[in-house]
């Protein structure tokens, strides 16, 4: 508890001193291209048959780590790809920065002493996140990591499993996570991706939000002003997120958001939702335990 305290004062004394002098934070960084699943929803290989990307050295990424943090940056995100594949940079992430996080598949154990929050995915029971990320990675997932408070699950809905966030809740409850947070399966531009939720789809979404919200306010992270922001997805003009943070592919490019085709006029990202720190001051059980 005390260390949740610490990482939201710390958070928001960082956002003044963003708002007072321009330094900016926060950073997104994909640390490999690779992943040794192939999920149905996820943008990162639709439409591509396979690739593999050469792995960077440590050094390059200490190298470029070690600026991001003489720059100001003390809250990092570590995405891919699957991360796990680079425990080595995880390892080294952990070093240099405070407050780490991870969105990771779980099908590769992160080493325990990486204390950090890790967003782990899974998208329903278990027979439909298989049918979407792969024969018996439910069961690995949770070989891995049932009763870990490192993990909060990190579902993404699609037009097929959000009737399961309330199965998905339970599932954390029974395995001692720290509770579930969600992305709707809509931010990028390519509508042709399996499950992919139009603007004029959300509705049922968001009311399955509410309501589980209501069920389960304590394990469903979500706060209200989140489930705000799904309820009125047009971005353009302004994201925390997006303006406020760095967000690098592998290959150390610039990028708006998790991916280069990012439609912010349809988001459905979870980071976004979060929002200014000060904004979530009426939050705060949701933002320790996202922490």
């Amino acid at each position: 508890m005390k260390k949740h305290v610490y990482a939201l004062l710390y958070t928001f004394w960082l956002e003044l001193k963003r708002i007072a002098f321009g330094v900016k934070y926060f950073a997104e960084v994909d640390v490999t291209d690779n992943c040794n699943l192939r999920c149905k929803h996820c943008y990162h290989f639709h439409g591509k048959r396979d690739f593999r990307t050469q792995e960077l050295s440590i050094h390059v990424w200490e190298k470029r780590f070690r600026e991001l943090y003489k720059s100001g940056i003390r809250h990092i995100l570590v995405v891919g790809g699957e991360p796990a594949l680079r425990d080595d940079v995880l390892m080294l992430v952990d070093q240099i920065f405070p407050f780490v996080y991870v969105i990771t598949n779980g099908t590769i154990k992160i080493p325990e002493e990486f204390n950090h929050r890790l967003f782990v995915s899974i998208d329903g029971s278990q027979k439909t996140n298989d049918l979407i990320r792969g024969k018996d990675v439910f069961s690995r997932v949770m070989r891995n990591y049932s009763g870990d408070k490192r993990v909060a699950i990190n579902m993404t809905m699609t037009k097929d499993n959000y009737k399961e966030l309330e199965d998905v809740v339970e599932i954390a409850r029974d395995h001692g996570f720290t509770g579930v947070v969600c992305n709707i399966c809509a931010s990028g531009t390519d509508v042709s991706v399996p499950m992919f939720v139009r603007r004029e789809e959300r509705g049922a979404i968001i009311e399955e939000l509410k309501r589980v919200k209501l069920l389960y306010p304590r394990d469903f992270l979500l706060s209200t002003v989140m489930i705000k922001w799904y309820e009125h997805p047009d971005h353009r003009n302004s994201c925390h997120w997006g303006d406020e943070a760095l967000h690098f592919d592998v290959s150390w490019n610039r990028r708006r958001c998790f991916g280069h085709n990012v439609d912010c006029s349809n988001c459905g990202c979870l980071a976004g939702s979060i929002q200014n720190p000060l904004k979530m001051l009426r939050h705060p059980r949701e933002m320790m335990k996202l922490a």
